[in-house]
């Protein structure tokens, strides 16, 4: 905890460096998941550090050894908070990342026209002949 204190409270260049995000927006990320998606603190362990722990894996592309040697918490415990994080971010992403047609109505031109693809439309224009007739 220390040295995640050591990076949000030093040169913002740090903090991208480590999480890619600056600290205002990682500390924004961190309330937000705690009030919103059910990320809560555990024992010694603040949602902070949990949150840094998930996000210097992705950001450094850091091994299980790498974080729990950072950290200083055992892997299984590293590997347990990344899972809680990465659901809540699941959570979070389901708010955030919609498609623009939710109904899926029309097909983009360069799935409908890749060949690759045509059997899967052969069966949906056979079926909606058969279903407009």
């Amino acid at each position: 905890m220390r040295w995640l204190n050591e990076i949000l409270n030093g040169h913002w260049v740090r903090c991208v460096n480590m999480f890619r995000m600056d600290a205002d927006t990682l500390q924004s990320l961190c309330v937000d998941l705690e009030t919103m998606y059910g990320l809560k603190q555990f024992r010694r362990i603040s949602v902070f550090e949990k949150v840094g722990m998930f996000l210097y894996t992705l950001a450094l592309g850091a091994s299980n050894m790498e974080v729990h040697e950072r950290f200083q918490h055992s892997s299984v415990t590293a590997s347990r908070y990344f899972n809680e994080v990465f659901r809540s971010m699941c959570l979070l992403a389901v708010n955030f990342i919609k498609p623009v047609d939710p109904e899926f109505s029309t097909t983009p031109m360069e799935i409908a026209m890749n060949p690759r693809y045509m059997p899967h439309f052969k069966v949906k224009n056979a079926l909606s002949k058969l279903l407009n007739n």
